[in-house]
């Protein structure tokens, strides 16, 4: 299992499309990923990044996703590319398994 983190804010790009087009766009790549989340991707949350955040990351919003493997989390970054997603998003990604980091920060 992977777990996927997108952190974006929207580029001029996307401020200067009107709200109908916002949402056709919306619209396809919800449709675009739908054979993704067939074979098992999942959004967790997708959200607004909380102003009040301690160290708070400079980005907007956020979507936090499992994908069941390395493979379908390689899907979903094509599709963003793909989709055009990067022209509208200024966006950072994380990408991990799920691990007991404690090991790995101490023998550093």
């Amino acid at each position: 299992m992977k777990y996927f983190i997108e952190m974006f804010s929207p580029t001029q790009a996307w401020l200067d499309l009107s709200k109908e087009e916002r949402a056709a766009y919306l619209t396809h790549v919800n449709d675009s990923s739908k054979g993704l989340m067939e074979q098992g991707v999942a959004i967790v949350s997708m959200n607004e990044n909380n102003h009040d955040t301690i160290q708070r990351a400079g980005y907007d919003f956020f979507v936090i996703w499992t994908i069941p493997t390395d493979e379908l989390a390689n899907a979903v970054q094509k599709l963003m590319v793909s989709e055009g997603w990067f022209k509208y998003f200024d966006q950072l990604n994380l990408k991990g398994g799920s691990t007991d980091i404690f090991e790995k920060l101490i023998t550093m």
